[in-house]
């Protein structure tokens, strides 16, 4: 598990901090150049290599070889990570397409490969029992190497310029972090042991030949009893260092640990969780809700930027220049990170028979109401990105493993039943179905549904085609279980026209409703 953490940089006077900063414009130029020939590159039909550098070695913005191949690695990470993002998004198109099950297995291996501009490719596959072929690994015996059709290899072509609309390539011309390797940077113990006022001395070269600068950062109580543990357990200090540049011209830097994985944990119960935010930040299937206070903070927080945004804006101000509206939003952003670390750590801390294995998320998808749209926007981005974070952290940290489920429906499905109707929530936070007469709290209620979903096969694509797959397995599950009639004939359930009224829809069936109530509620 590698972590950065932040540190204020100490005593840097002008010249240093002119050489430093002299570093970014010099890095946009050459991470634009080498990222472009990478690019075409790859859009030839070449691979991503080990090692990125420009034809013949050459150096641009007066960067050092050195310097270069931080770059390099910089760009390829950024590829790398885009690579990743790319893939996910083609099998969503590869996956709500109608094409038949053979040609979506071709792209599904094409896009595995990250093949999607090859001019030529060759699949291994193996003869099954009746004849058939399958797919294997180049190391399976009498394996056989077959061509990609080349209308597949075209429309592989197509699919992945759609999906850059969606997934556009990294724009690294206006990076504020430069992550440097221990070739340019490397952070160093202060000499005199005794000093306690700077934990590290970082040198740094910079753009003269000879001229290295060396940076005293503050000391990190927090990060020195990390470190401490990471030395102990097999550890260490990885060999980057990144430096950010803010929008006031300041300065910071922040070293990364690499710490051994947690042993995944083998006690325990798996958690639903389910964060719409209707009274408090989540809930889990066990019926808690956890962060209400939250909700309240956000709200006094909103009315502040609705203010200070529309003060802004009758003076035609640029929110993005004005300190005091982007201090705000910094503020929003750590109190919700503070806020949601504090609750998933919480959740890992459970012992007993309260101790959690496994923890069953969905598809992040923040939907925070009663706010501006402006606060919308802001808590959305922040809370699905921390969230990711934080339940990365979870499995690394602490060994607990974490698995996402589709989010349609979830806010209204049933979790004792499995009815599904839009009209199971008479108010945002009161789940009542309208089948079994279950009530409870809608947040729980989807914090239920959300850990039955880990048990069952769920469709991985996104957009109106998994609504529509989801919404028919949910269907298809509620009519096997309750012997309901035909498709069509219960309103609100897949296929069911809107105009259909009948004894189920309008409370009539006693029968069917009593036993789903005596079951579901016992």
């Amino acid at each position: 598990m590698k972590r950065a953490y932040p540190h204020t940089l100490n005593a840097v006077h002008d010249t240093k901090r002119g050489s430093l900063l002299a570093l970014f414009p010099a890095f946009r130029t050459a991470l634009k150049t080498v990222l472009a020939h990478e690019v075409r590159h790859l859009q030839q039909g070449g691979t991503l290599p080990r090692y990125v550098q420009l034809p013949k070695g050459a150096r641009v913005a007066g960067l050092s070889a050195r310097q270069m191949k931080t770059v390099g690695n910089m760009t390829r990470n950024a590829l790398l990570s885009w690579q990743a993002l790319l893939e996910r998004a083609v099998r969503a198109i590869i996956n709500g397409s109608t094409l038949t099950d053979r040609k979506r297995m071709v792209l599904h291996r094409v896009n595995t490969r990250h093949a999607w501009w090859a001019n030529d490719l060759s699949l291994p596959w193996v003869e099954n029992g009746d004849g058939g072929l399958r797919p294997c690994t180049m190391r399976t015996r009498n394996m056989l190497l077959l061509p990609v059709p080349a209308y597949l290899l075209k429309l592989s072509r197509r699919i992945v310029k759609h999906a850059i609309t969606r997934t556009p390539i990294p724009d690294l011309s206006h990076v504020r972090t430069l992550v440097l390797d221990a070739i340019i940077a490397k952070p160093e113990r202060p000499h005199a042991h005794t000093d306690t006022r700077f934990g590290w001395w970082i040198r740094v070269a910079t753009l003269t030949k000879g001229k290295p600068v060396l940076i005293p950062v503050d000391r990190n109580e927090y990060f020195e009893q990390q470190y401490a543990h990471a030395i102990k357990h097999g550890g260490g200090l990885c060999g980057v260092i990144q430096l950010t540049r803010h929008d006031n011209g300041t300065l910071s830097c922040a070293l990364v640990l690499d710490r051994p994985d947690a042993p995944m944990r083998m006690d325990g119960k798996p958690l639903g969780i389910d964060y719409g935010m209707a009274d408090a930040l989540m809930a889990d299937s066990d019926g808690n809700l956890m962060g209400r206070a939250m909700l309240a903070t956000l709200k006094r927080y909103d009315l502040r930027l609705t203010q200070l945004g529309a003060w802004l804006q009758r003076r035609h101000i640029k929110p993005s220049t004005n300190h005091e509206y982007r201090r705000l939003q910094h503020r929003i952003r750590a109190y919700v990170a503070n806020e949601i670390g504090r609750i998933l750590n919480r959740v890992a801390a459970r012992h007993g028979a309260a101790k959690v294995r496994e923890l069953i998320v969905e598809r992040l998808d923040f939907r925070y109401g009663g706010m501006s749209p402006r606060m919308n926007r802001l808590i959305t981005r922040i809370g699905r990105a921390v969230f990711k974070q934080r339940l990365a952290a979870l499995t690394e940290k602490h060994g607990i493993a974490v698995c996402a489920v589709p989010a349609p429906y979830t806010s209204q499905e049933c979790s004792g039943c499995g009815y599904v109707s839009p009209r199971n929530r008479p108010a945002r936070a009161r789940f009542t179905c309208r089948f079994c007469n279950k009530k409870q709290h809608a947040d729980v209620n989807a914090a239920r549904v959300i850990m039955s979903r880990r048990s069952w096969q769920q469709p991985d694509d996104t957009g109106p085609a998994s609504r529509r797959n989801t919404l028919r397995m949910l269907d298809e599950r509620f009519r096997q279980r309750w012997d309901t009639p035909a498709q069509g004939a219960v309103m609100d359930v897949a296929g069911a026209p809107c105009d259909i009224r009948t004894a189920t829809t309008n409370g009539e069936n006693a029968g069917s409703s009593s036993r789903c109530h005596e079951l579901t509620h016992n």
